[in-house]
């Protein structure tokens, strides 16, 4: 093996093995290894040079790279055997660790490497030219100064697009995080559109598992001098993030570690969609109110403490809030008109994916490691399956915590700002998520992202499945960049005059703070142009000058086929999980009915239920009846309908083949959710009231279908106005809990909660959001009862839990006859019979007329209709079953007192009130009613 120097300008390493020449890949870091060490020394203070030296030095540099060192000779035979990944890759040892060595290319993040007492860095970025791994202790970190810095040997130390370096002998309880040099389009010189590089941030490792800045949820960052030199963060509210190094006795749980954690047998529940009841829930606010009396309120712990009480209410998911790291004091400041501040409460605004959120950790309050923060989520999950609750993360892959050109460079913006966002051909960034920026998930590198971190929360978490927010943003196509081919010098780069080729070894800069090579071309085959070309400029379309991705597909087009929804899909880890979209986006794009589901393994959060539901429920003119019986039925007219409506602009397009042929466990049912009304709310306000947010009313949804039942606002005097709202409410939780597909309560429904007719609180940490626990357990109107009454009546009746549609012979639709409902726009009144062909079923009617009603029921052979749901009846008469409030005896009283209608086969349904009556055998009747010391029998 020898060093030469070849004639011409050329920038890469070769191997001259006879007459052919290989590119020396960066798996063949042994290769004369002295003379590369020389190099690489010489052209780190070279690209320093070059950094601060202006054009120049750029220019001088670029006359004199006519002759460039390569390797010749033939391949050592032991490169093919030896751990590369395991040797020295010539940067010296410091305090805090041995000297590193080259490391290995996968798998990406921060991995222990228990043999050899080290821990491998690995991570992603196509477009820096420089990388250098930044070590903290916490008090550095809190100080915003970095503690120790390697600079990665970008020959020996990258693989591919790929950094990476291993590092033995890290003293315990060290960060990390990567400070990351190349292109900014807004830079001094005219660079690259679309790269946003800055070498002043220390930058997050996106495959974190676990990161650290404050360690209480709502603490201000220390007050330091933000913005000077050498400052590390951005203000209080943004102070500098790291992510915890990996323990090597710990990782993974390792055998002996203090924190390895112990399952106890825990396995992946498996219930069918069909059989759940889902409660949506934040973790922080279950149990931040004093009510909850927790050791460790708005915690996981604390969520922990009180699983109980979602057991018995009955529920077996819920669907948790975002908990992947978000900055509750991204909107931090002042509420207009107020002493309050605001918060970004809800959490949709995520800064690491691998992250559990560790300001809702008692561990990280109490400043332990991030394992004790994994470890603490992960016990919530085991305790939540021990009680045979699944559990279901809500996701926010539409956009991140990084926002527009004006916000933070926080981890994706700045390793590679081309890749991870959707942009157009200037830079600009596309919006369809509004909340700034979209994450560009049909590239190949971000769906594998995406895939890659579901898996994580599957195998490390053993959590049950996803809600995608925001889920059509997933099916549009992304934007490309493309290498081009400098022609006699020249570049195609839009808005880039020159380049300067710092050609010397590839890979150590391609150019100062990112300026991209020029390379003549002349002489050079089709593949060594390839090599010699670097990603330049949009993939535009020539026409219409609209980015593309890279297909043809102008940039944002929703896809027929996304390849992220099919990868997901058919990903064999993900194989078993529960997966819901939110099929709509911020652009108008809306997939309800025909979100890409391949096989039918997509759910879909209905809005249109909820829409339908709403209306129906109170009394509104228009085609609510029948719309209403269909979504008791699961929404057949979405999802086993093969036709698209006329309005449905996706439904007719690319959705068209996604249209039909699904189950009743496509709809997830919902008549509220975290953004909106409350329950209580919808029935006691006709606008919303969202001042405290300090905005002039101006935010929140104004078109919400509610109704006040007479008064505006919670804290009414009337009581026929109150009798009414809890009327309603009844009737709406009646309507969720028999409808066919699959329900999803809002924490804090279950008993009433108001949030004072705000409809859009994602800005308040307080108690308009925090459950109230004093009013939960006291349950003064009974609603409480009533709400865990109608979940356990859903789980005994089968009949209501269904993989497919119902037909003709199982449901019977009726009016004030039987078999003669009534359709018309006018229509007020829904009744169902709905048979289980076990000898029962349930007969369920709706009136949302402001007039009593008198029904005639369905007459089945030897069966009583059995009273046990009358929304219009004061609690606990609303639901007779035997509790702590009615003993058996007042339950059978009560039955009998409403024989003197079910005798003759009619049950009266007053004004805004529905009832559900079951089909018991005409002997059981007879035996309870006999029961009763000297009654006489209403059955013969």
């Amino acid at each position: 093996m020898k060093l030469g120097f070849v004639d011409g300008p050329t920038s890469r390493w070769s191997i001259q093995h006879s007459s052919k020449a290989f590119n020396c890949h960066r798996s063949y870091p042994l290769l004369c290894k002295k003379s590369k060490h020389n190099l690489y020394h010489e052209q780190h203070a070279l690209l320093q040079t070059l950094r601060h030296g202006g054009k120049a030095a750029r220019t001088s540099f670029k006359q004199q790279a006519s002759a460039t060192p390569l390797i010749t000779g033939s391949p050592p035979s032991v490169v093919a055997s030896f751990s590369v990944w395991s040797t020295p890759s010539e940067q010296p040892a410091g305090a805090l660790y041995s000297a590193p060595l080259c490391g290995r290319p996968l798998p990406l993040g921060a991995h222990a490497e228990s043999a050899l007492d080290a821990v491998n860095f690995s991570v992603f970025s196509s477009s820096a030219t420089f990388i250098s791994l930044c070590l903290f202790t916490e008090p550095d970190l809190q100080a915003g100064i970095v503690t120790a810095e390697i600079p990665l040997n970008p020959e020996l130390n990258r693989t591919g697009d790929v950094w990476h370096i291993m590092v033995p002998g890290l003293k315990p309880g060290l960060l990390y995080g990567y400070r990351v040099s190349g292109l900014h389009q807004d830079g001094p010189e005219l660079e690259g559109a679309g790269h946003r590089h800055d070498s002043s941030c220390i930058v997050l490792d996106p495959l974190a598992r676990s990161i650290i800045s404050r360690r209480r949820y709502g603490q201000l960052g220390p007050d330091l001098q933000f913005g000077n030199p050498g400052v590390l963060g951005l203000m209080r509210t943004w102070p500098q993030a790291a992510a915890p190094v990996p323990s090597v006795s710990s990782q993974n749980g390792g055998p002996g570690s203090e924190e390895a954690f112990d399952w106890q047998g825990d396995r992946p529940l498996g219930l069918a969609m069909e059989k759940l009841v889902i409660y949506e829930m934040h973790v922080r606010g279950f149990t931040q109110d004093s009510s909850s009396r927790v050791s460790s309120p708005g915690t996981y712990q604390g969520m922990i403490e009180k699983l109980d009480y979602l057991r018995e209410l009955g529920v077996n998911a819920v669907e948790l809030l975002p908990v992947q790291e978000f900055n509750e004091l991204e909107y931090y400041s002042q509420i207009p008109g107020s002493d309050a501040y605001r918060f970004n409460y809800w959490g949709y605004s995520t800064i690491g994916y691998f992250a559990p959120m560790s300001r809702y950790s008692d561990a990280a309050a109490k400043g332990k490691s991030g394992q004790a923060v994994q470890n603490e989520f992960k016990t919530l999950v085991r305790e939540c399956h021990r009680r045979g609750i699944e559990v279901i993360l809500d996701v926010v892959f539409n956009h991140t915590a990084e926002g527009n050109d004006m916000g933070p460079t926080l981890s994706f913006r700045g390793l590679d700002n081309r890749v991870y966002y959707m942009l157009a051909p200037g830079g600009e960034y596309y919006n369809y998520s509004g909340c700034g920026n979209t994450f560009n998930c049909n590239h190949p590198v971000v769906r594998q992202f995406i895939v890659d971190c579901l898996r994580y929360w599957v195998l490390e978490y053993h959590v049950d499945g996803f809600r995608f927010d925001l889920a059509s943003i997933m099916t549009r196509a992304h934007s490309a960049w493309h290498p081009t081919y400098a022609q006699d010098g020249s570049t195609s780069d839009s808005g880039q005059e020159e380049q300067a080729a710092l050609g010397a070894e590839e890979g150590v800069a391609w150019a100062a703070e990112g300026l991209e090579r020029t390379v003549d071309m002349e002489g050079l085959d089709p593949v060594d142009q390839q090599a010699a070309s670097r990603p330049m400029g949009a993939m535009v379309d020539p026409v219409t000058g609209n980015m593309t991705n890279g297909g043809g597909v102008p940039t944002g087009t929703p896809l027929s086929d996304p390849p992220l929804i099919d990868m997901i899909s058919e990903d064999p880890i993900l194989r078993g999980t529960k997966l819901i979209a939110e099929a709509w986006d911020c652009d108008g794009l809306n997939q309800v009915g025909a979100f890409p589901h391949y096989g039918g393994r997509w759910s879909e959060w209905n809005g249109r239920f909820r829409d339908v539901v709403r209306n129906f429920i109170k009394g509104t003119d228009g085609p609510w009846a029948g719309d209403f019986a269909s979504a008791i039925c699961g929404s057949p007219n979405l999802y086993a309908n093969s036709q698209p409506h006329e309005t449905d602009w996706w439904g007719n397009n690319g959705g068209r083949k996604w249209r039909g042929g699904r189950s009743p466990s496509a709809s997830v049912n919902f008549i509220t959710a975290h953004d909106g009304f409350t329950l209580a709310d919808l029935v006691s306000y006709n606008e919303k009231h969202n001042e405290a947010n300090g905005e002039d009313n101006r935010d929140g949804e104004s078109h919400n279908c509610s109704w006040n039942c007479g008064e505006e606002g919670i804290n009414v005097v009337k009581w026929d106005v109150k009798r009414l709202r809890q009327r309603q409410m009844r009737n709406f939780m009646v309507a969720l809990l028999v409808s066919h597909g699959v329900p999803m309560l809002h924490m804090g429904d279950e008993y009433g909660h108001s949030k004072g007719g705000n409809n859009n609180t994602y800005c308040h940490d307080s108690t308009l959001n925090w459950l109230n626990w004093s009013q939960a357990l006291e349950d003064a109107t009974g609603f409480q009862r009533f709400t865990k009454h109608m979940v356990q009546l859903r789980m005994r009746h089968p009949e209501l839990q269904r993989s497919q549609y119902v037909t003709e012979r199982e449901i019977q639709w009726h009016g004030e006859q039987p078999n003669t409902p009534d359709w018309s726009e006018s229509s007020r009144l829904v009744a169902f019979s709905l048979n289980d062909f076990r000898g029962g079923g349930l007969y369920v009617a709706f009136n949302t007329a402001h007039t009593p009603r008198l029904l005639n029921l369905p007459r089945w052979q030897g069966i009583v209709w059995q009273p046990l749901v009358d929304s219009s009846k004061v609690a606990p008469y609303d639901f007779l079953t035997q509790d702590k409030e009615l003993s058996e005896t007042e339950v059978i009283k009560a039955r009998v007192a409403a024989s003197m209608w079910t005798a003759e086969n009619v049950y009266p349904v007053l004004p805004w009130s529905c009832i559900v009556l079951e089909a018991v055998p005409e002997v059981k009747a007879q035996i309870q009613k006999s029961d009763i010391p000297g009654s006489a029998s209403a059955y013969q």
